[in-house]
């Protein structure tokens, strides 16, 4: 704001002031002296305003209550990195009943190391809108697979009887909060799941995948 006010005191210029008395009828120094301060505090008002809103983007900002430094910050700093992973089951797992969690035990990517191998729980660093797919193969009886957020079923899939090796895959888009836990379980009983290293041959793959796609 100080940066502003020589040209705001510039642009009410000595002409001007000469020539207040004539159409105000200010006929003291004082009077004029007033006059010129509330003509500066007018103009360094409007440009608050505008300058309010342009840095928020909001009509009713105060630029007084403003933290320029950390604008300033917010307006240099890089894009924030990426969150997403893509995981997948190395070996295949059977007996698996109700509420167990399925731990994809390797990742394709993870940026960010937010999915985490070892209990095959994604921990979301941010609230934001979230894409999840899952892919689940099997051999055995028909069982649905379910995708938790902090102990709530937010999608399901279902994974028929293929009376031989088969997959079933599901994707799901959702809002979800920072701090939220994320897996995928199965809904049956002592069914089983397969894994292996990649899609050649007879490996079957089992996948679990998500990425951020928004944040408020």
């Amino acid at each position: 704001m100080f940066v502003l006010l020589p040209f705001l005191c510039a642009a009410v210029s000595l002409a001007e002031l000469t020539t207040l008395h004539k159409g105000r009828n200010l006929t003291s120094m004082e009077e004029r002296l007033s006059y010129l301060e509330k003509t500066i505090v007018r103009r360094i008002n409007a440009t608050e305003r505008v300058l309010g809103q342009l840095l928020t983007g909001r009509d009713d900002a105060d630029i007084s209550a403003l933290n320029v430094l950390a604008l300033r910050s917010g307006m240099l700093a890089s894009p924030s990195e990426p969150v997403l992973f893509s995981a997948y089951k190395s070996s295949s797992t059977s007996g698996i009943s109700s509420k167990v969690t399925i731990r994809f035990d390797k990742t394709y990517i993870n940026l960010g190391n937010h999915y985490h191998t070892e209990d095959g729980i994604f921990i979301a660093p941010k609230t934001g809108v979230y894409l999840f797919h899952w892919t689940i193969a099997t051999g055995g009886s028909a069982f649905s697979s379910q995708l938790m957020v902090g102990g709530t079923v937010r999608a399901s899939n279902l994974v028929p009887y293929p009376g031989g090796a088969d997959s079933s895959s599901a994707m799901v888009i959702l809002n979800i909060s920072e701090e939220d836990h994320v897996w995928i379980q199965l809904y049956g009983s002592s069914e089983h799941v397969y894994g292996g290293r990649n899609s050649e041959g007879n490996h079957y793959q089992s996948t679990f995948s998500g990425i951020l796609v928004h944040t408020p």
